[in-house]
Formats: C-alpha cells, structure tokens, sequence
C-alpha cells in the first residue's frame, strides 16, 4: 500500500514541476519519495539538458525554484526533507527509457515482490522488451517488468589505469 502512496506523490511532484524546472534551464529527470526510517525525503534529480556536469549551485537554484511551490501546492501531507540532485555515477533507473538509454551498462535492481525466487539482480543490461528489462546476471538473461521494479541503479566502474578519461561505457555523470 505505501508503495503505490509513495509513487503516486512522486508522480504528482514530478507533474508539478517538470515545468518550472525546465524552465530555469534544467531537465527532470525524476522525483523519488523514500521514507523508511526517520523523516521522510523527496528526492529532484536534475540533468543539464547540454549533458554537462550537474553542480551543487545548480542543485541550490532548482531548490529555490521549487520549495516555494511545494509548499503553496501542499502535495506532500507529512513533514519531509526536499533533496536536489544530480543523478550521479549510480543514477537510478525507473522508467523504460531510463533502463533503455543504459543498455549495454552494468545495474543493480530490487523488485517489489520475488520474481523466480529472488528479489536481487546485480548484470549487465542487455534489452527493454515492451516493458520488462532484460538482464544478464551469471551469464544467463534475467526478465523483470518494470513495474515490478522496486528500486533500479547504475553501478559505476571506475576506469581502469591507462584509460583513457571518458573511454568508459559509463555515463559521465557524477555527483555533486
């Protein structure tokens, strides 16, 4: 039950202000509502639309941006902490086109429910079929319906020495 609260607030949040942000410049990438243990967050994940680097001034304009407009709309019915965000080199995954952009890239993902017995995949992204992610964990594909999806990350690997800086399939990301 508080799963289908949690993603329906992220929804209503990311409705309310996917416009604003891209208004100042800056794309949505998505709102998360996590709440398991001690106050509740909400979680703004920004992108640069150009791809560059998300920094902590821009973190600080997008949240100026929007805490008002929170407040006014009043779409969050319990005292929380607002968090904005650059993705980072673990950038979470949550929809389709977010696991699409990613194939090829090593994730981690946890379903809400046992799928097959397990609820922990760690591989490699290989394919989006309609609305379930393919990947391969201990050399064998792995189906999971997006829906399913608790929660999704990129793992980030580190170049390694003597590569060349940006030679990874890794996003180019990082944290703020």
């Amino acid at each position: 039950m508080e799963r289908f609260a949690s993603s329906d607030l992220a929804s209503r949040a990311e409705a309310l202000l996917k416009p604003v942000i891209a208004g100042i410049g800056f794309d949505l990438l998505l709102c998360d509502w996590t709440g398991s243990g001690g106050r509740p967050v909400l979680w703004v994940y920004i992108e640069r639309p150009d791809g560059e680097r998300v920094d902590i001034g821009d973190c600080v304009k997008v949240n100026n941006a929007i805490t008002d407009l929170l407040d006014a709309e009043d779409i969050v019915p319990v005292q929380y902490d607002l968090r904005v965000s650059s993705p980072g080199l673990d950038r979470p995954l949550k929809r389709v086109e977010h696991f699409a952009a990613h194939l090829g890239m090593d994730a981690k993902i946890r379903s809400w429910e046992p799928i097959e017995g397990r609820r922990n995949w760690k591989g490699k992204l290989l394919e989006i079929d309609d609305d379930i992610v393919v990947i391969e964990v201990d050399g064998a594909p792995c189906r999971i319906p997006v829906p399913a999806i608790e929660r999704a990350n990129l793992i980030y690997v580190p170049p390694t020495k003597g590569q060349k800086k940006g030679g990874s399939t890794r996003t180019k990301r990082g944290r703020k």
